[in-house]
């Protein structure tokens, strides 16, 4: 351990003088905080701080340096002491800190971040929050970010890196969920619940005249094609709008002149089997 450097060296936040511990991060700043708190919270310093102490009250004060830099130690040194904390500025950031967390095993800082695990600016990494779900055991969290990880390709390659880091058991359930809900939606779509009108075989017009469903099958084929890419399936319904396979299905009529499927109800089983197919068993 080095001796306490200059004052100027403090962290505003963490100056309080009768604090007994001060710890230093890598660019030198010091926080003084109390061992109560660091026993209270951490295990680790828990364990560290119960080891025999120097008794001579005029040695001076020494410092501990942690390895840590100042953007990481900061955040979990002010969830520890109760201070306020900053916005989050990206995950490379919160994985850093709760890399941090496990070191010095905070649980109760661990909670904080758990707690905004699911924020918007989270959910836009899907398969960098299901690493740390599944690594803590997070079982309602990991059910979230599952369905936020179906608007991935998880095949285009893109996130080799992420899924590399998953255990094979997380891994293998991200698979499963996802094959699971394009397996849902390939069924609706070739079901005659929602679709009778183009999977009834045969099927007949009013008229009485045989009735060729191609223009509903090559539709079905472009949407099973489509939610396979991205299988949250939330830009099917905007996309299908310009889609060639669409303007045929919705103009496909018997020579009698009767449309053979009707647009309103059958976009609208359309979103009711997206829906079904990603809402978790």
């Amino acid at each position: 351990m080095a001796t306490l450097p200059t004052a100027e060296h403090v962290h505003p936040a963490f100056a309080e003088k009768t604090a007994d511990v001060v710890l230093q991060s890598t660019e030198g700043t010091l926080y003084r905080v109390h061992s109560f708190i660091l026993r209270t919270t951490s295990a680790f310093f828990r364990t560290m701080l119960s080891l025999p102490q120097p008794t001579d009250s005029k040695q001076p004060q020494e410092t501990i340096p942690c390895g840590e830099k100042d953007v990481v130690m900061e955040r979990v040194l002010r969830m520890m002491c109760g201070l306020e904390i900053p916005r989050w500025a990206s995950f490379d950031e919160v994985e850093a800190v709760i890399e941090l967390m496990e070191k010095w095993d905070t649980p109760g800082p661990l909670s904080i971040v758990r707690s905004a695990i699911t924020a918007p600016l989270f959910a836009r990494e899907p398969l960098r929050v299901y690493v740390l779900t599944t690594h803590f055991g997070w079982t309602e969290e990991t059910a979230e970010v599952l369905v936020s990880s179906l608007r991935l390709d998880l095949l285009s390659g893109a996130h080799d890196a992420a899924l590399c880091r998953l255990s094979s058991r997380s891994l293998l359930d991200l698979v499963t969920f996802h094959d699971r809900c394009k397996a849902r939606f390939r069924e609706a779509l070739d079901g005659t619940a929602l679709f009778a009108a183009g999977n009834e075989e045969p099927r007949e017009c009013g008229c009485g005249k045989k009735r060729d469903n191609y223009p509903w099958r090559l539709l079905k084929a472009k949407l099973i094609t489509e939610f396979n890419c991205r299988p949250l399936g939330d830009h099917i319904l905007v996309d299908m709008a310009g889609w060639p396979e669409s303007a045929a299905c919705w103009r496909a009529r018997c020579p009698c002149g009767n449309l053979y499927y009707d647009q309103v109800s059958t976009v609208a089983n359309i979103q009711e089997s997206i829906k079904d197919a990603v809402t978790p068993a």
